[in-house]
Parts: C-alpha cells; sequence; structure tokens
C-alpha cells in the first residue's frame, strides 16, 4: 500500500500543529505539508511549511505537483474573538470553497478529506431536542455569522462529497474544547473568579478533551472512517456543576433578554468577550449524540464530559501553584540578596537597611 502524503491547513494553530505532530511520528506517512498564513508554532521535524492563503492561493497546483493524497482541513475558524468578521467568514467560507476546487477533477490525486467541524452547527435554542444525531438539521436558520459559516462550509463539503465519490470524505463536529494547551472561549469563561450566567437558565453541556480531539482528527487521517461524527466526551455536564468543579461562583448577571447587551457590556469592561452563538448556548445548551461516533468511527473518548472539567480544573490549580511557588522562589532569592549585599555594605561602614540598597 502506498504510503500517505497529507496536506493540513492551518498548520499555524493548534489542531493542524497537534497533527503534524502526531503524523510525524507514523512511518505509514511519507510526506507532511502544512499550509497558513503564519509558521507553525513548534517546531516541526519532518513536516514541510508552505506560506499561503486558502483565500487566494492556487493551492490546487501545490496538490497536483506533491500528489497530496490526503487532505485536512483544520482551517475554519471557530472562535470569533481571534479575527473580524469578514476575515473569518472569507476564512471559513471562501478558503474552503478555494480547497474543495483544488481537491476537485478527474485529475485530482486526493482520496480522502478530513474536515474539522463544530456542533454549534445545531444551534441552541429552547425547543431542541435533547439530543443531536448527525442526521438532525436545525429548525430554524443560525442568527450568527460562525454558525451561519459552519452551515455554509458543510453544504460545500457535501458536495464535494457527491462529486468526487471515489475520495473518503469525513466531518468530525467537535463539542466545547478544554484542556491546558488550547485557548477557548470557554477557557476564558470559567477560569474568571466569578463566571457571568444567564439569569434563570442552567444548561446541560458536553465537552471533549483536547486530547481525545486531537486522537479522533489522527485517526480519522490514518483510518478511512467516511461520514460525519459527533465529538464530545459521554455524559452531561450542568453549567452550574462545571462552575462548582472549578471552585468558582456563580453569577447570574446577563437577563435572559437582551443578554448581547450585557455580554457587549462584559466585554467594553474586558472582563469576557462572549461570541453570540455561545450566548444561546449557555442560556438553552446543547447535548449531542456519540453512538455513531464510538460505533461506526469505533472511536471511545477517554475523558467523559464532566471528567474533562474535572481535569482542566486540577491542572489549572497545579500552575496556579507552580506559578505561587516560583514567585515566592524569586522573592525569597531576593531577600537573600538583599540581605548579602547589606551585610557587605556594613562592613565598609555603610548603612545597613535593606531599603537603602534599593533603588529610589
Amino acid at each position: 500500500m502506498r504510503r500517505q502524503r497529507v496536506l493540513i491547513t492551518g498548520v499555524s494553530r493548534f489542531w493542524g500543529c497537534e497533527l503534524a505532530q502526531r503524523l510525524e511520528a507514523d512511518p505509514e506517512v511519507e510526506q507532511i505539508v502544512g499550509v497558513d498564513v503564519r509558521e507553525p508554532s513548534r517546531d516541526l521535524s519532518r513536516t514541510d511549511f508552505v506560506r499561503a492563503d486558502l483565500r487566494h492561493s492556487l493551492i490546487g497546483k501545490l496538490v497536483r505537483a506533491l500528489g497530496i493524497d490526503t487532505v485536512v482541513h483544520t482551517n475554519l475558524i471557530v472562535d470569533p474573538r481571534r479575527t473580524s468578521p469578514r476575515i473569518a467568514h472569507e476564512t471559513n467560507v471562501i478558503g474552503t470553497m478555494n480547497l474543495l476546487a483544488a481537491c476537485s477533477g478527474v485529475d485530482s490525486p486526493v482520496r480522502k478529506l478530513v474536515v474539522k467541524s463544530s456542533t454549534a452547527i445545531y444551534g441552541s435554542e429552547p425547543d431542541d431536542p435533547s439530543f443531536w444525531t448527525e442526521e438532525m438539521s436545525r429548525r430554524t436558520p443560525p442568527r450568527d455569522a460562525f454558525s451561519r459559516d459552519i452551515v455554509e462550509v458543510e453544504a460545500y463539503v457535501r458536495d464535494f462529497a457527491l462529486r468526487q465519490a471515489d475520495a473518503t470524505v469525513t466531518v468530525l463536529r467537535f463539542s466545547n474544547v478544554l484542556g491546558p494547551l488550547l485557548q477557548t472561549p470557554f477557557q476564558a469563561l470559567l477560569t474568571l473568579p466569578a463566571v457571568p450566567t444567564v439569569f434563570g437558565f442552567d444548561p446541560r453541556l458536553q465537552f471533549v478533551h483536547e486530547d481525545d480531539a486531537v486522537e479522533a482528527l489522527y485517526r480519522a487521517t490514518v483510518e478511512e472512517r467516511p461520514g460525519v461524527f459527533n465529538v464530545a466526551g459521554s455524559g452531561i455536564v450542568i453549567l452550574s456543576q462545571a462552575i462548582r468543579i472549578m471552585h468558582k461562583r456563580n453569577v447570574a448577571v446577563i437577563p435572559p433578554y437582551g443578554g448581547f447587551l450585557a455580554t457587549a457590556a462584559l466585554k467594553r469592561f474586558g472582563i469576557l468577550d462572549w461570541p453570540p452563538h455561545l450566548l444561546q448556548l449557555i442560556q438553552y445548551g446543547r447535548v449531542v449524540d456519540i453512538g455513531r461516533l464510538e460505533r461506526d468511527f469505533g472511536f471511545v473518548p477517554r475523558y467523559a464530559s464532566r471528567q474533562v472539567v474535572e481535569d482542566f480544573a486540577e491542572k489549572r490549580r497545579v500552575s496556579t501553584l507552580l506559578a505561587e511557588r516560583s514567585e515566592s522562589r524569586d522573592e525569597r532569592e531576593l531577600e537573600e540578596f538583599l540581605q548579602r549585599s547589606t551585610t557587605r555594605r556594613s562592613g565598609n561602614g555603610v548603612a545597613t537597611s535593606p531599603e537603602s540598597v534599593l533603588p529610589g
């Protein structure tokens, strides 16, 4: 069997970089090409980096020249805080259109497409089903730009799967990801001393550990798993439970109506930048079924949803303790230095108070 030649979009970001590192350790992967507008944030030993913007570049030439057979699209912007709405839309929609065009055609060497998507495609409404399965679709059109982008992107991917019938197409819809390395809106929310919530609501949520998320991406890349799959830790976590696990205070300051004004105020005062689609989520919640992931994809996430939050809380606690110890050690070393300095100066008949050796 011919070894894989993999192209990864968004390689400068967490998902693309982590996947590239995993693939580098796999001897069955012959070549890895990472595409992004910035260089990867970590050193990659055998990943070839190509600086290119999917919105403008002719990726098709690269795909055909290198004989790329597997394309992993991790470049979707799922956190609207990262950039402007215009750039996010162009990256998500125009970038995906260009990439799929590059992978299409009778002369295309691409035989596998993996797309990192989001469970945000289902939305969050008061009359939603208890569990979303992959066959379901939201009952009302999305009201925010990001959710509209995800719906549009997946429509293009479905069209590609129909046109390229001989290609394996895998779409992974990830739930809210938490972990020590990845910066996400929920990471920012749950680390506040007081967590703002919607008055009168305590939604059901799911989380997926960043390690499980990377593992799912890796398996989709090296295995044949066609279809659409929800990816989340088993079980649910009530938002108030997650806040207690983090040892934070639950402060219901967001009104159930006009919550956008409240979150805009939080952003203006530098407390929290909370995307519109997630405001719906912390009001009405969302739970997806992962039966297809376990049965057809053959993957059971290591961490249940509650365990994801517990692991995140523990690692944050340890990180805080280490930072405090480091600060305490620095203070102790400063005190020792001052004592040594004043002792030496005292021997020369100079004032001995610690304040006398400090600049002022």
